[in-house]
């Protein structure tokens, strides 16, 4: 769950370059009994939550690209889940998407078995990390992904999205 809030966290620090394109949104919502959220758009920020059966997701805006994560369970041919984590990361700065790129090859380094993947574009970094994570885990996955959105538009309201 680390990498959730490191990803996020890059994208916060790239968002240095925020416009004031719209101030309707809120600090976020709570979620709803589905499990997702969406508080309209904030000095170019805007995130929502979103739940299916086997599946959460986490999906943000920022003036410098995107963030969206996904934790999706799956059972495998004895009956026993895991979970595949995908996160995709636009950039509309190429550098910043080499110097992202780079960090999560490092990163997938350490995984000698194979199980956190990373391909780049010239804009963007997908990550696939497979991990031993349950249906039961997916709930503390979502409050971790509404914790992202409500921290990104409280900084996006007190413009320091970027800091």
């Amino acid at each position: 769950m680390k990498k959730i809030i490191l990803a996020s966290a890059i994208m916060l620090a790239m968002s240095a370059c925020e416009t004031s394109t719209s101030a309707s949104g809120d600090s976020g919502s709570n979620g709803g009994s589905n499990g997702g959220s969406n508080g309209g758009t904030v000095n170019g920020y805007s995130c929502s939550v979103s739940r299916t059966d086997n599946s959460v997701s986490v999906n943000e805006t920022y003036v410098m690209g995107t963030y969206n994560q996904t934790q999706t369970v799956y059972v495998d041919s004895q009956g026993y889940e895991y979970s595949v984590f995908t996160t995709d990361i636009t950039y509309t700065d190429p550098v910043e998407a080499a110097e992202d790129c780079a960090d999560e090859k490092l990163e997938a380094r350490e995984w000698k078995d194979g199980s956190y993947q990373v391909e780049c574009t010239s804009n963007a970094v997908h990550v696939r990390q497979r991990d031993d994570s349950s249906r039961a885990d997916m709930e503390g996955t979502a409050r971790e992904f509404q914790h992202i959105c409500d921290e990104g538009y409280v900084r996006a309201k007190n413009g320091t999205l970027g800091d």
